[in-house]
């Protein structure tokens, strides 16, 4: 009956998303910090000496960097948004009188935003390798692992922003705390360059942190610059994550529903 529920509120999602083509379109090609990012690193090779910086050609920034788009488009998260509208404006309510927890009606809008958006988000991705002469792997257990990293990545990112959504509970608005764990996000995860480039206590920190597993390393396994077994690292440091922040979301919305309920929302 479960199973019956979550396809039904998959394929409205799915439903939903499909009316809204062009805006997911649109939503991705206004992500550009990766694709910016690109330009500069290749720019910097491109004028180094040798051709290249830390073993990094211009066309390696380009599929490291490509990669990271491709990635980050794959782990966009905006639950946070939505829950701290639905607890601030009441909208919840309705929401609690359904047999099936509300995250399952979040997570499910997102799954098949994923699936909507990803026929065109790789044909953009050939069409900009081919533009930058992108370098990457050309091994399929690469690309396989790298997706399956980002799948993970992506339910760990959901269930650490809709904890963050639910400090709208608590606070008047919980999406400023979302917008700077998206900087510490996008720093760690590699988004402004490799971690390698970072300086080593910045590493350190890092390496304990989900972030570089979910968008640094399947870039670099894209980018042939991270192999399998570091991806099975890289798999195990996001399940532990996800269990911590699946125990945590359970915690946290328990405590705000007996605040919820209190204030007569």
């Amino acid at each position: 009956m479960t199973w019956r529920k979550l396809r039904t509120l998959f394929a409205a999602g799915f439903a939903e998303m499909t009316e809204y083509r062009a805006e997911v379109m649109i939503w991705m090609l206004s992500s550009t910090l990766s694709l910016v990012m690109m330009l500069v690193w290749m720019a910097q090779a491109s004028a180094a000496p040798g051709g290249q910086i830390r073993g990094y050609s211009p066309q390696e920034f380009a599929g490291y960097f490509l990669a990271t788009w491709v990635m980050s488009q794959l782990l966009v998260v905006w639950v946070a948004f939505d829950l701290d509208f639905d607890i601030r404006q009441g909208t919840l309510s309705p929401k609690l009188l359904r047999p099936l927890d509300p995250l399952w009606l979040r997570y499910m809008d997102h799954l098949a935003g994923r699936i909507v958006r990803l026929p065109a988000l790789l044909a953009l991705a050939a069409l900009f390798a081919w533009i930058a002469g992108a370098r990457l792997t050309t091994d399929p257990a690469a690309y396989l692992t790298a997706f399956g990293l980002a799948f993970l990545g992506f339910n760990t990112r959901f269930l650490w922003e809709y904890c963050l959504g639910l400090l709208a509970f608590w606070t008047e608005s919980s999406t400023s705390f979302q917008e700077v764990v998206w900087l510490v996000y996008a720093a760690l995860g590699g988004m402004f360059a490799p971690l390698a480039f970072y300086p080593e206590w910045v590493q350190r920190v890092a390496v304990w942190t989900p972030f570089p597993y979910m968008l640094g390393l399947p870039s670099q396994l894209l980018a042939g610059k991270a192999t399998l077994s570091d991806a099975g690292r890289g798999a195990l440091v996001l399940a532990l994550w996800l269990a911590v922040f699946w125990v945590l979301r359970l915690a946290v919305w328990r405590r705000g529903l007996r605040r919820y309920g209190a204030v007569g929302a």
